[in-house]
């Protein structure tokens, strides 16, 4: 029973982490889920001929990742699962956002369909994860990153794509959570960083970083 866990448990992590990739484009490379997962390459491949023979990817050797329908299914559900853990652990128990990614990541996997219904209900089926991503499906909103974003407008902070750790506590540090209006007073030559005024204070930000972080995208025409 325990071994059967721990390879449900690995299932869902591989069907997570290719989804997450799938949302950027085209399906991850077997790399590049190695390099996320921090697992040995041949570990990768052996994962992906066993999810091919469950019918949750197609996968050539050597090619791109793609989750089938059933596989986009669970990996949505667990991603769900994920989220609204995120939100009882901010919401409920006040758990700093810093932590609140790898705390989650240990509870999604014990989560009963039942008991996911009643965190969403008790929660009031919030939308949204504290880092900004849509819990029930993928966000139609439009956004644009802050290395995108045009200067001198007021923009509001949809969410921010890397949940780890060190760049939370950073973000939350400077005032860049969801939510936060921040206007983009230049971009800097030559692949430099991104000034911002964040609450009336300056910042600059490294233009990896800002790449991470998602904002509304302006109305054309409009100037706040």
């Amino acid at each position: 029973m325990a071994e059967r866990q721990a390879l449900t448990q690995a299932v869902e992590e591989y069907l997570e982490a290719i989804q997450r990739f799938s949302g950027e484009g085209e399906g991850p490379s077997t790399t590049q889920l190695a390099s996320h997962l921090k697992v040995r390459p041949a570990s990768v491949t052996g994962m992906m001929k066993r999810l091919a023979g469950l019918g949750l990817v197609t996968y050539r050797r050597y090619g791109r990742v793609k989750l089938t329908p059933a596989g986009q299914r669970g990996a949505r559900a667990i991603i769900r699962r994920h989220r609204l853990a995120e939100r009882l652990l901010t919401d409920m128990l006040e758990l700093p956002l810093e932590r609140v990614h790898d705390e989650a990541c240990r509870l999604e996997h014990a989560l009963s369909p039942e008991v996911e219904d009643l965190i969403a209900r008790k929660l009031g089926d919030p939308e949204h994860c504290p880092h900004g991503h849509a819990i029930k499906a993928r966000s139609e909103e439009r956004t644009v990153t802050l290395t995108e974003a045009p200067q001198g407008r007021l923009l509001r902070i949809v969410r921010i794509e890397d949940e780890s750790p060190e760049v939370v506590r950073y973000l939350a540090d400077r005032k860049l959570l969801p939510k936060a209006a921040v206007r983009v007073r230049e971009h800097e030559p030559l692949g430099g960083g991104v000034v911002l005024d964040v609450d009336g204070e300056t910042q600059t930000l490294g233009r990896e970083l800002a790449a991470t972080i998602r904002v509304k995208s302006p109305r054309r025409g409009r100037r706040s």
